[in-house]
């Protein structure tokens, strides 16, 4: 019964962390960008501007 509780406890903290991560993912900026604490490979920095604090605009590379 602890080994069931402990794996629940365990889920919900990554539920968690994975909810965090699309929150910040629901904001866009210029450009058809997204803002990211990092850009993709694929990417390329547009700016700051229109992001929340800490976040940078990322485009994608066509």
């Amino acid at each position: 019964m602890r080994r069931l509780g402990v794996a629940v406890l365990f889920l919900m903290l990554l539920t968690a962390v994975q909810a965090d991560d699309t929150e910040v993912q629901g904001w866009t900026c210029g450009n058809r960008g997204a803002c990211r604490k990092y850009c993709y490979a694929q990417e390329y920095i547009v700016g700051y501007h229109g992001c929340p604090r800490r976040l940078r605009c990322c485009a994608l590379r066509f």
